[in-house]
């Protein structure tokens, strides 16, 4: 009894260390809403953190700009420590320690290491400077404004490929819900195809050829689940958030899609379009800034005019101290710098040419843009309908071929091709209704209006 009882124990430990620990199975995503990307968008994407980023430094230029024109107050402190006659003789007298015995011939020639801590307080300001500060000043203005609609125009291309990755996760997933419903359809026939071919009322090549198609649409489960993996891994990287699984909610109905935006004339959206996009404001403040850098070129054909004044401390042992405090002025002119101010205003007007021309350009540019995307939405609403109708047509046709099958009046072809037919006629259905989403947003923000709303 022993020998039996060992083998069919160590077969038992055997059996346990083949399968091995037990493996748990994947998590299943978090599903969000569009809303909620959007809000994970806003928060975590990181090409909008650096939009953000640079309409922050935009305005701190300002700053600097205007700081350029205020006067300006710094602190010196210097230390020298020589035996040259010449500042040893003029560090004495700054200490105001100058003293009778300090002329010998001896002391002039040959003074000893004499150390200086140099103490200065400097005020300065800028009267006049033909002009460039102001420029400046009101370049950065505009170089602010221009990202400040940079900015918001990043926001709303951020909203668009969250809505455009969203819908492609979206696709994906209803895909292998068509390829679903396609192999059930598939494998029911299947066993149908097997029955009658039990009872001699078909054919074997009924069976081989369903069997094709099964495999067919296996292999397809396949490749469509990988692109939902790649599509989620996509969305993932939109929202700035890849550390979390996330996945679309199903695809709703298509209830409220088909309304027309012909009931707005195209005219009048290009004029909205051309009037207020973010990308017509940031050209005109770049025509703005590119008028200022004119006025900063032509400021070096005249003079530039500024006062400072220094108070002074100077000691050799930081005791006894001197003091002493001095007013400049300073003035310039350029006579003759070898043309090169010439220069400076001929590249600082033809860079004002080109931001002209490219915002005339950039005009005729979004009404194409507006164009494209009404006649595309009009093409996607329409697509739609036939979509739709064409499902209906498709699943009533499968329906009848099927119970003719079965009754011996159809071939196995037929409702192969029938079932084809409705499996292209669901997918189709599933982009029409995405692509008038799309389409919608793709409008919205040709248009310059919030993406968020018209891809609900």
């Amino acid at each position: 009894m022993r020998g039996l009882i060992m083998p069919v124990v160590a077969a038992g430990l055997l059996g346990l260390i083949a399968m091995g620990p037990a493996v748990a199975a994947p998590s299943p995503p978090r599903r969000i809403s569009l809303s909620e990307a959007i809000g994970l968008a806003m928060r975590n994407n990181r090409a909008l953190q650096a939009a953000r980023l640079s309409d922050s430094a935009a305005q701190d230029r300002v700053g600097i700009s205007r700081g350029a024109m205020l006067p300006r107050l710094d602190a010196l402190e210097n230390y020298s420590a020589t035996d040259n006659p010449v500042l040893a003789f003029s560090d004495l007298l700054l200490q105001q320690d100058f003293s009778q015995s300090d002329f010998a011939l001896s002391s002039l020639n040959h003074p000893g290491v004499l150390s200086n801590f140099q103490s200065q307080i400097q005020l300065s300001f800028p009267v006049y400077a033909g002009g460039r500060l102001l420029a400046g000043f009101r370049a950065a203005k505009f170089g602010a404004q221009a990202e400040d609609w940079r900015a918001a125009r990043a926001r709303e291309e951020i909203v668009f490929a969250v809505i455009r990755a969203y819908y492609g996760a979206l696709i994906a997933q209803e895909r292998v819900a068509v390829v679903d419903r396609a192999l059930d359809a598939a494998r029911s026939h299947l066993r149908q195809a097997q029955n009658l071919y039990g009872n001699g009322m078909a054919v074997a090549a009924d069976v081989l050829r369903t069997n094709v198609m099964t495999g067919s649409l296996e292999e397809e489960r396949v490749q469509s689940a990988s692109e939902v993996a790649i599509s989620r891994a996509t969305l993932a990287h939109v929202l700035g958030d890849e550390d979390e699984k996330l996945a679309p909610m199903p695809l709703a109905g298509a209830a409220g899609l088909s309304s027309s935006p012909g009931s707005e004339h195209l005219e009048n959206l290009v004029q909205e379009a051309t009037a207020g996009r973010p990308e017509i404001k940031i050209a005109a403040a770049q025509v703005g800034a590119a008028e200022q850098a004119v006025k900063i070129a032509q400021a070096d054909y005249l003079p530039s005019i500024s006062v400072a004044t220094t108070y002074e401390n100077d000691s050799e042992k930081l005791v006894r101290a001197g003091n002493n405090f001095a007013v400049f002025a300073y003035a310039r002119m350029n006579l003759f710098d070898g043309l090169a101010t010439k220069s400076k205003v001929d590249a600082a007007q033809a860079e004002l040419r080109r931001a002209q021309v490219l915002a005339q350009d950039l005009t005729h540019a979004i009404a194409l843009e507006v164009e494209s995307a009404y006649r595309s939405l009009n093409a996607a609403q329409q697509k739609l309908e036939v979509a739709g109708r064409n499902r209906r047509y498709a699943d009533a046709a499968l329906r009848i071929l099927d119970d003719r099958y079965g009754a011996g009046l159809a071939t196995n072809v037929t409702v192969l091709d029938a079932q084809t037919a409705r499996r292209q006629a669901d997918m189709d259905l599933v982009q029409a209704r995405v692509g008038v989403l799309l389409d919608r947003a793709a409008l919205a923000l040709a248009l310059g209006r919030p993406v968020t709303a018209a891809a609900r």
